[in-house]
This record gives C-alpha cells, sequence and structure tokens, in this order.
C-alpha cells in the first residue's frame, strides 16, 4: 500500500511486548488514511500479497480427502458446496468424518477459511456433491 504504511509497519515490528508509546501527529495520521483511501480505490494489493492462487477447483469425494493442502503463503480458502450432499470440512491433519470436523457445510452454502490459517484443510461428503474451493495466494 502506501508508503506511510510500510513505514508504519516496520517501526512496529520491534515491538514484542509489554507498552510502547507512538508518537505521530494528527497530520500525519490523516495523510496515511488519504494514502489508504487512493490506494484501495486504485487496487493496489497488499505487500505480501502475489497474483496467484488457484480455482475454483472442486472436491467430490465420499471418503476422507485434502480440499487444500498446507502452504505458508497461502492468504485465504473459500468453499462453496454447489451440490446436494453435506460437505464436512475439518481444519488441520485430523481425519475428517461425518461426525468429526470442523465445519459443516449444507447445499448452497459457502465458509471463508480463517485468513491466517495455511494448514492442511481436509473432507468428506455424506453423500455424493460438489464443492469450488478457492485457494487465495
Amino acid at each position: 500500500m502506501g508508503r506511510q504504511l510500510n513505514q508504519i509497519l516496520s517501526d512496529l515490528s520491534t515491538i514484542t511486548s509489554g507498552t510502547s508509546v507512538i508518537n505521530v501527529n494528527l497530520t500525519d495520521i490523516e495523510a496515511l488514511l488519504t494514502t489508504l483511501q487512493a490506494d484501495v480505490a486504485d487496487g493496489i494489493r497488499l505487500p505480501n500479497a502475489t497474483t496467484g492462487g488457484t480455482g475454483p477447483t472442486t472436491f467430490t469425494s465420499t471418503s476422507y480427502g485434502t480440499i487444500a493442502t498446507s502452504s505458508t503463503g497461502r492468504l485465504g480458502c473459500t468453499l462453496f458446496n454447489e451440490g446436494a450432499g453435506r460437505l464436512h470440512a475439518t481444519l488441520g491433519t485430523s481425519t475428517t468424518s461425518t461426525s468429526s470436523y470442523t465445519v459443516s457445510i449444507g447445499s448452497g452454502e459457502y465458509y471463508e477459511v480463517p485468513m491466517n490459517y495455511t494448514g492442511l484443510i481436509g473432507g468428506i461428503f455424506a453423500t455424493a456433491g460438489t464443492a469450488r474451493v478457492t485457494v487465495l495466494s
């Protein structure tokens, strides 16, 4: 985004714990907000984002399978159940079943994996179904 944001992030990266005092004047904050608004309007991406990603791909397994592999570069992942079956998905390495899962996604429902989660996503359909999976990186 704007140069001001990069500088603030750099300055804040040294804070590890405890209480810190940050001195900044209102003019600087207003300038940063103006820059950020312009950057968003121009479609400027975050510094750690790329133009990559995959998807949408499909997941259709009625036995345990990998929906998305773990990836430290993943910025997000979305699951949309477009089929008739119920999709059970798990965040983590535990094997997913219809009775052990993180989230159960019904037909026509959408799930957005938490932004900071970069681990394995596994899943299983209770009955035949199709899910659209989009990975952002």
